[in-house]
């Protein structure tokens, strides 16, 4: 009997030092899985963000280790291991409320600096966006339009992270209607017919917003008040051109290129650098049938009024017809000081012909004469206010471009920026270029030109 007892009892023993493990791991698990309120935020870890998903759109979750590693050039082994050893502070919408994609063009080969603009471009993007910057609730996702004459220059833009889409014109500039723009279209512009590429952001569709830049722009600050004014319809921040009102379903952000037009034009071309879009395909087959009219008017513009500047047949022209011509009160005009700022001089002469023959300064985006009002210029412009940048006046980069850095207003700023990110990318990929024995305004070009031009210009190599 003593000894049947002493079996019992211990057996009563191992059962109850089992359950309570098994309520211990329960307990910890749950303390591990529950996110631990820190200051003002919430504090998530990674295995979260993996899992994360709400089904709407494939850029809502993060898209968890695949994001993090799909390139050869990650988003940054740096940040990676602190993203993986850390707890990331956010607010209580936890996770990215979208992914955003972002594309590029190319068009043809030739360029010396494709590595150089789309390396410094796209890590512009990931400092502004989730998770790298705390400020943002976006990801980022990389796309570039590769037409198939320039297929075999696009592997070093597939190294560095973009997904490649081979992409013909979207239509067959042989099949346009009109005869003036079927003849003019493959002769004109930056990319003749090419730059109709940048239409196939609308075809984005598994992303709530689509954006396309040029390689030549950089990116200084979240977008994300455009972004929730285009998901969520929040509009309290968005600095919109002329006091206008945002649509409640807005969809699409633009600057204008003033400087192109003449003045009193009533239609200025659209600023092909950026353009923020929601993407629709049945805007993009719009977009297909106004191109294959061919309504393009000598001398005047489609329909007779949206031309009359450079690049008018293509993008610049097309967008300001299909914004205020054929979905006029759906697309928004953004202040171009903020949001793809040129440091461009807002004033220009206006010139009178006949009996009242004379020239009188005027505001180029009011029209107002000089000292009738307000007149804007971006040159005078805080570099914090700035949220992205487009080196058109304040040139390239790549070209080493000394006179710009005594120009008034931002460019010194701009230059300045741009070679700091490319520092930066460079540090954390292991791909420091040396700059040793530089000394060549360095506290702009950051070691990275030895002289004025471009032959001063020390290029990004990867293998």
């Amino acid at each position: 009997m003593k000894s049947s007892r002493k079996r019992v009892s211990i057996s009563h023993v191992i059962t109850i030092f089992v359950i309570l493990l098994v309520c211990l791991h329960a307990y910890l698990v749950s303390i591990v899985a529950k996110h631990v309120t820190k200051e003002s935020g919430t504090v998530v870890h990674k295995d979260h963000l993996n899992n994360y998903q709400n089904g709407k759109h494939r850029g809502s979750a993060l898209e968890g280790e695949k994001y993090l590693s799909n390139t050869a050039f990650p988003i940054d082994a740096i940040d990676k291991d602190r993203i993986e050893k850390e707890s990331l502070p956010i607010d209580d919408t936890s996770f990215p409320k979208a992914t955003i994609a972002y594309a590029i063009s190319l068009t043809g080969c030739g360029s010396n600096y494709l590595v150089d603009g789309a390396a410094v471009l796209k890590h512009s993007i990931e400092l502004s966006s989730y998770p790298l910057n705390k400020e943002s609730k976006y990801a980022s996702k990389m796309f570039a339009f590769v037409h198939p004459e320039a297929e075999k220059c696009s592997a070093p833009l597939k190294t560095l992270g973009y997904e490649i889409l081979i992409k013909e014109t979207p239509i067959d500039a042989s099949k346009i209607r009109g005869d003036f723009l079927r003849e003019k279209v493959v002769q004109s512009g930056c990319c003749q017919e090419k730059e109709f590429l940048k239409l196939y952001t609308y075809t984005l569709t598994e992303y709530p917003v689509a954006v396309h830049l040029d390689i030549d722009v950089l990116i200084l600050q979240p977008f994300d008040d455009l972004y929730d004014a285009m998901i969520e319809g929040t509009r309290g921040k968005i600095p919109i051109m002329h006091n206008q009102t945002a649509p409640d379903d807005i969809q699409a952000f633009y600057t204008k290129d003033y400087n192109m037009a003449t003045p009193m034009h009533k239609h200025p071309g659209v600023q092909g650098g950026m353009l923020i879009v929601k993407p629709n395909l049945s805007y993009f087959e719009e977009y297909r049938e106004i191109i294959l009219e061919g309504d393009f008017r000598k001398g005047q513009g489609w329909k007779g009024a949206y031309g009359g500047y450079f690049g008018a047949q293509q993008i610049q022209g097309l967008c300001s017809y299909f914004f205020e011509g054929v979905h006029p009160g759906t697309a928004v005009e953004l202040n171009r000081c903020i949001y793809n700022n040129m440091n461009d001089n807002p004033k220009t002469v206006k010139k009178s012909f006949g009996k009242n023959k004379n020239e009188t300064m005027v505001c180029r985006d009011t029209l107002k004469r000089d000292g009738e009002g307000p007149c804007e210029d971006c040159r005078d412009y805080d570099f914090s206010r700035v949220k992205s940048a487009h080196f058109t006046l304040c040139q390239k980069p790549w070209v080493c471009p000394l006179f710009v850095l005594s120009r008034k207003g931002l460019c010194s700023e701009f230059q300045r920026r741009w070679f700091e990110v490319r520092k930066d990318w460079e540090s954390k990929n292991g791909l420091e270029t040396s700059t040793v024995g530089v000394d060549f305004h360095n506290d702009v070009f950051q070691g990275m030109c030895k002289s004025g031009g471009e032959a001063g210009y020390v290029n990004i190599k990867i293998s």
